[in-house]
């Protein structure tokens, strides 16, 4: 099936956060265009709705279990997505990656113990360390001019202080669209290994890598980095269902697995009736795969519009190359304005709403984070208002 990404579906009314929730997260200026949440703006695959539907034309919603292929369609993804041969038996289940996240740290950590996190990087890894209770230790990215990447040397000494117990990993890196090369995985891993350090890997972006890289899973590489590993992935962003609530916790280890299951049991994980529906057919049904594969051309020419439309009208502005996501990582820094004026500019000048960088943590100072994930036109709207705010401005 050929799918229409160009079609504009209009998401008010519906409760999307995205759109209807303008008025609470953007009250300077509820009418800006939305380019900021991580859900895109397209239709989910057909046979997901078709699924869907069918699973809500019987008129019960009560309380719904797992399927019993779950975890093997979640391993054999893995395996054919990423080269990684996960065992089903390694499969657990949460009603979200975030709520995941903060299990993890309840589970694999004491009150006072360190937790390193890597800024920029999705705010909920600090809240999930914060909220826990835990000592929020930062191994900030450093950036060359052209690619983020992760600062070894100080990695090696976070991970040698014996108080600090686990690694939160994003990758693909969000907000900043990098994906890791395998032996910059490979290093972590060996770091963490010495130091006895779990590494807990937020992959849910994962699916949506560009054809100039190769994604790879940490524990996908060995053995030995199985044993450190706790991988999460989800079908939320890759098929746009994260309101359904559902991602798979691959963890090898035993002990692992037994203390974070026993940790989400008493955060009374119970799973999306229609969640359960859509996962199956997500990874399962051939045509998902197919829409992903349009997907993906489409977001890539997406990146390369904005690219071009603001290398030619607004250089000062510059649009990192994405290794996957829908999300850009825009350098603001040549307009010379703190982040206050910086948001101002966005989405009281521009009437755009995107991400604000320092919303990441240290080193998002002077980025904003813009979702593509939407029909060209709507992107043509939003860059030619902020063509009008750059050009009022006399930048």
């Amino acid at each position: 099936m050929k799918y229409d990404f160009d079609k504009v579906l209009d998401r008010h009314g519906t409760l999307s956060h995205k759109w209807d929730g303008m008025e609470e997260e953007f009250p300077g200026n509820p009418q800006a265009l939305p380019f900021w949440v991580a859900d895109t703006d397209f239709p989910c695959p057909r046979p997901i709705v078709e699924a869907v539907c069918k699973r809500a034309a019987h008129p019960i919603y009560g309380y719904s279990d797992i399927s019993v292929k779950a975890q093997g369609l979640a391993a054999k993804w893995q395996e054919k997505r990423n080269g990684w041969k996960a065992k089903p038996e390694w499969v657990t289940f949460s009603n979200g990656i975030v709520p995941a996240l903060s299990a993890m740290v309840a589970a694999f950590t004491r009150p006072g113990e360190g937790v390193i996190v890597q800024p920029p990087v999705y705010y909920p890894f600090q809240d999930s360390v914060v909220n826990n209770g835990r000592k929020l230790v930062e191994n900030p990215l450093v950036f060359d001019g052209e690619k983020w990447g992760i600062n070894f040397e100080e990695l090696e000494l976070l991970a040698a202080d014996p108080g600090n117990k686990l690694l939160l990993l994003c990758h693909p890196l969000n907000p900043v669209s990098r994906v890791l090369d395998k032996e910059e995985l490979k290093r972590i891993g060996d770091i963490c290994i010495h130091n006895e350090v779990i590494v807990a890997i937020d992959e849910i972006h994962s699916d949506l890598t560009y054809q100039h890289k190769r994604f790879y899973s940490l524990a996908g590489l060995g053995k030995e980095y199985e044993r450190i590993s706790v991988t999460a992935m989800a079908p939320s962003k890759t098929f746009n269902i994260a309101g359904l609530q559902i991602s798979a916790i691959l963890i090898p280890d035993e002990a692992l697995r037994e203390a974070f299951v026993k940790e989400m049991d008493r955060r009374v994980n119970i799973p999306n009736a229609f969640g359960v529906t859509a996962f199956d057919v997500a990874y399962s049904d051939p045509e998902c795969e197919e829409y992903l594969e349009q997907l993906l051309a489409y977001l890539w020419e997406n990146y390369l519009f904005v690219d071009r439309y603001l290398g030619k009208w607004m250089p000062k502005i510059t649009c990192q190359k994405p290794d996957a996501t829908y999300l850009l990582w825009l350098d603001c820094r040549k307009l010379h304005l703190n982040d206050d004026a910086l948001e101002h500019f966005w989405l009281r000048e521009a009437g755009l709403a995107l991400d604000a960088g320092r919303w990441f943590g240290r080193g998002g100072s002077g980025f904003m984070r813009m979702n593509i994930g939407c029909a060209r036109s709507l992107l043509a709207q939003g860059l030619g208002q902020l063509r009008e705010a750059y050009r009022k401005r006399g930048f």
